[in-house]
């Protein structure tokens, strides 16, 4: 299975949205790298200033300053496509894939399911997807190969600086790595608190008249708040 495929089955992404996916990665590396140009133009000006050979240099630094703006900014405007419009258009691609597969389910199917629950865990996943496709992958795949080459050329310099300037990366993929269990039972609680809002809705709209009857609409409305005060006090 290639590298593609492997991110075509992973992450349920149709074929142009597995080479959508790898373009990303290679706009964002290549924009985080030049996001060090800025860096290497100030290092060579406090060079300069320090060995007092700053004068004459203006032309030097301005050409380098609009050429540093220059590259950002085009780098920054792939990276947006590639990430960004790329996810949504393969989210819409995915949305309706999901539809057809939907629609070709019997019916019977659905009527041994809680549709509130089905309905909020589908379009909740789409979501998920769509976040992490666009703000979460392509970055952290393209910071670990660009952060992966900075340091690399560091230890060219000075392997004193390296270690210094790169010893927080261990811990943060610590931290990262050890803090799954928090972050999956968070986000259980989460979907559960969703879950009762959901239910809470729907038991509103299927039993409205059944409230009017009995005058229970009040304390059917205390009850709902206090859900949606629990789900907003979770996400917050």
């Amino acid at each position: 299975m290639s590298f593609k495929e492997k991110i075509q089955h992973k992450y349920a992404l149709s074929e142009q949205g597995a080479k959508d996916m790898i373009k990303a990665f290679v706009s964002v590396t290549i924009s985080d790298i030049v996001l060090m140009f800025p860096v290497g133009m100030l290092y060579f000006l406090v060079k300069d200033y320090m060995g007092g050979t700053l004068g004459g240099r203006g032309g030097f630094y301005l050409a380098g300053s609009l050429i540093c703006l220059a590259l950002i900014a085009i780098t920054t405007y792939i990276q947006y496509n590639a990430t960004f419009f790329a996810t949504y258009v393969e989210s819409g691609v995915r949305r309706i894939t999901l539809a057809e597969k939907l629609r070709k389910i019997p019916l019977s199917f659905f009527g041994k399911k809680d549709l509130s629950d089905l309905t909020s865990t589908i379009m909740a996943d789409c979501a998920t997807m769509e976040t992490v496709s666009s703000h979460v992958i392509p970055e952290l795949i393209g910071a670990c190969i660009s952060t992966a080459l900075v340091a690399l050329s560091l230890f060219f310099f000075d392997w004193r600086m390296a270690l210094a300037a790169l010893w927080v990366l261990p811990v943060s993929f610590l931290i990262v790595g050890c803090s799954g269990k928090v972050q999956n039972s968070l986000s259980r609680k989460q979907m559960k608190l969703k879950m009762d809002c959901a239910d809470g809705i729907q038991e509103g709209l299927e039993t409205v008249r059944d409230l009017r009857a009995n005058n229970a609409q009040d304390d059917y409305m205390k009850g709902l708040d206090k859900k949606l005060k629990r789900s907003r006090n979770m996400r917050s």
